[in-house]
């Protein structure tokens, strides 16, 4: 039997209002690269290696995507960020809340041991800034587990 390699995510799509605003929220605010120049109904940024994060109008998405759309509640995704130190928390929470995030959670000292911070962007999708000290992130951003 030959076992073929696992899929890889190599784009996250979110689906938002307004794509000039969402580009600079990410661009601007948080400090991801632009990949191409922005196009009034998608744009792409570089999230990390080989992936790519599309900033699409959320109503050019049923063309590809079918019925979608955002609700009173936030939408199910949740972006996270591993970082190095609990003052990484920090740092991302105030930067994203600079940007033009909303709080929803402010850093706090987890049970598991680590910090994390939440906030939710524009659209309401939530990011994650998470130091855990049981994960090891090397040089080139691979993380595993102590």
């Amino acid at each position: 039997m030959n076992k073929s390699a696992p899929p890889t995510i190599s784009a996250i799509t979110l689906g938002v209002r307004d794509v000039g605003a969402s580009t600079r929220f990410y661009t601007e605010g948080l400090g991801f690269e632009l990949v191409q120049p922005a196009h009034p109904e998608i744009a792409f940024v570089r999230a990390g290696h080989s992936l790519m994060l599309a900033l699409w109008d959320i109503a050019q998405m049923p063309s590809e995507y079918g019925d979608i759309g955002h609700g009173e509640k936030a939408p199910p995704v949740s972006l996270g960020h591993n970082v190095h130190t609990d003052e990484e928390v920090e740092r991302f929470y105030r930067r994203a809340l600079d940007a033009g995030a909303t709080s929803v959670t402010e850093p706090t000292v987890q049970p598991w041991g680590g910090k994390s911070a939440c906030v939710a962007d524009p659209d309401g999708f939530r990011w994650d800034f998470v130091h855990n000290p049981s994960f090891v992130i090397d040089a080139d951003g691979h993380v595993s587990s102590v």
